[in-house]
């Protein structure tokens, strides 16, 4: 068996903290099914680099759905991945 690259991609994840649902409604709207270009820090390079993303997997669990308060999620994560 033989190793050849084809190619090097940057996968970026966001992450948050735990949020309610409204707040996981919201960040989930303002990323778009569509290529976006994205914007980040290189710490191979420390230069900053702007890349084309598709949206890649979702990571969601709820921690618990209390009446009066809502339904609260655990950290959130959304994958960005380079074309």
């Amino acid at each position: 068996m033989r190793l050849s690259y084809i190619a090097t991609k940057y996968k970026i994840i966001l992450k948050t903290t735990p949020i309610l649902q409204a707040q996981l409604t919201e960040f989930y709207s303002h990323i778009p099914m569509r290529a976006i270009s994205v914007k980040f820090f290189n710490p191979f390079t420390g230069q900053w680099q702007t890349i084309q993303c598709y949206r890649g997997d979702r990571k969601v669990s709820m921690l618990g759905d209390w009446e009066g308060f809502g339904k609260l999620y655990d950290e959130t994560e959304q994958s960005l991945i380079e074309l």
